[in-house]
């Protein structure tokens, strides 16, 4: 039996997307594990198990792929996160949810990576100037993941403009100590503190009795 034109060409675009997820995966490994200086187009070709002429027909130079690597963990991971979690109704229950659920981002393979081409882009003005606009498409990823935990009936409030970057820069500050200090992020005396606060912003200052009421 004949393939037709258009079957073989959805099938290379097939083959194709699955040896670009296996690079981005395996560069992500790496970029994790051994650190930004280590993360080789070797070291990722051998990761990944394709050959150096494959790689570099998808990915012509290391930078782009890392940032392509750490952009589509974002997408795939964090982009997904409010459509699997089953969110309470409760507004009160909702924030302790979403906060917790939030700060968990920060101790996932995106974060060191990102971290890890942050720490380089300093002296590096190439990588940071090519970073720029990944880490602002990455940014609106991570803004819309965050309203789909809370929710719109809570983004709606007038404080959520105010709340959304004292809450990211909040955990991100503290997540970076977790690069040295491998301790459980789970009893982190930063939670409480932030789902007190984001309940104040969004609920008001009655948030405080709600909590004691329903004794969370």
């Amino acid at each position: 039996m004949t393939t037709s034109p258009g079957a073989a060409r959805r099938a290379r675009q097939q083959r194709s997307g699955v040896t670009q997820t296996r690079i981005l995966d395996a560069a992500i490994r790496v970029l994790v594990d051994r650190g930004y200086a280590a993360a080789s187009t070797v070291a990722i070709q051998n990761e990944a198990g394709v050959s150096r002429g494959r790689l570099l027909h998808h990915y012509p130079s290391r930078d782009v792929l890392l940032m392509a690597a750490v952009g589509h963990l974002a997408r795939t991971r964090i982009a997904e996160l409010p459509s699997r979690v089953d969110w309470p109704d409760d507004p009160i229950q909702r924030i302790a949810l979403a906060t917790d659920v939030g700060w968990s981002t920060f101790h996932q393979p995106y974060f060191v990576a990102s971290m890890e081409l942050w720490v380089a882009a300093r002296t590096n003005t190439n990588l940071r100037t090519a970073l720029l606009p990944t880490e602002r498409e990455i940014g609106q990823t991570v803004r819309r993941a965050v309203a789909g935990f809370l929710g719109p009936e809570l983004t709606a409030s007038p404080h959520y403009a105010d709340l959304y970057p004292l809450l990211l820069t909040s955990m991100r500050g503290a997540a970076t100590t977790y690069l040295i200090d491998r301790r459980d992020p789970l009893t982190d005396p930063h939670l409480p503190l932030w789902r007190d606060l984001t309940r104040v912003y969004l609920l008001g200052d009655n948030a405080s009795s709600k909590r004691s009421t329903n004794g969370t």
